[in-house]
């Protein structure tokens, strides 16, 4: 008898956890499919585009490379294709922002179609690649495969309030904590948006990401945050690379 209660139990776990999957997959698919944009959002787009006079690349492939290292790109890559490609000129300086677009490992078909939107500002140096966004769980883990490839490691400021807000995954201890132990640190943990929005310092690039199609109503939003990171780096940091 016990031995049929455990064989019971054991199609019963099987059964939960296949419907659980089934349950999270439907409902990826249907995230995906309530996300595509409608003729009239693509066309706000373009005619947000055309007034500012910047240029726009429906496809562009290759374009993608000297954005990579990291989420919501690869680490590395060669060809990778953008899409919506936009560029131009914001606040005084050259922007960029695109969608790009992956699959998820283990759903197949046009529904398993994951959109990234990502928001990119030049800066008029180059620094080494740092990454401050919300803790995860494995954020650890993460940065020490990543590492292999170049991708850094996760270290603390020693600023408990900060530590528990942020993660920082950094290539140069010494450049993060001289931008970091200054007016940066405390806009981060006073300003709203920080909570939502990734950073990546890379070369002479700065960039922020979210989930989702590209929409006009997001471009100014995350633009205008990149440009008040940017100025709120310390004079001195040009000087710690």
């Amino acid at each position: 008898m016990n031995e049929t209660w455990e064989v019971l139990i054991f199609i019963g776990m099987i059964l939960f956890i296949a419907a659980f999957l089934g349950l999270f997959i439907w409902a990826s698919r249907r995230v995906n499919k309530r996300d595509n944009r409608s003729p009239q959002q693509m066309e706000e787009l373009l005619q947000l585009v055309e007034s500012r006079g910047w240029s726009h690349i429906a496809w562009a492939p290759g374009q993608g490379d000297r954005y990579c290292g990291g989420d919501p790109l690869p680490m590395k890559g060669v060809n990778i294709p953008l899409r919506d490609y936009i560029v131009g000129e914001f606040r005084g300086r050259a922007i960029s922002c695109f969608e790009h677009n992956s699959r998820d490992m283990n759903a197949d078909g046009p529904d398993s179609v994951r959109y990234s939107t990502v928001f990119v500002v030049t800066m008029p140096t180059s620094v080494p690649r740092m990454v401050i966004k919300r803790p995860q769980a494995l954020d650890k883990v993460n940065a020490r495969a990543a590492a292999v490839f170049g991708g850094g490691k996760v270290m603390e400021l020693g600023d408990p309030a900060f530590d528990e807000e942020f993660r920082v995954i950094a290539d140069d201890e010494e450049f993060t904590r001289g931008v970091l132990n200054a007016s940066l640190a405390h806009f981060l943990m006073s300003d709203a948006r920080a909570k939502d929005e990734p950073l990546r310092f890379q070369g002479n690039i700065l960039l922020t990401w979210h989930r989702g199609r590209l929409r006009a109503e997001h471009i100014d939003q995350k633009l205008n945050y990149l440009c008040d990171v940017l100025d709120h780096l310390p004079n001195q940091a040009q000087y710690l690379v």
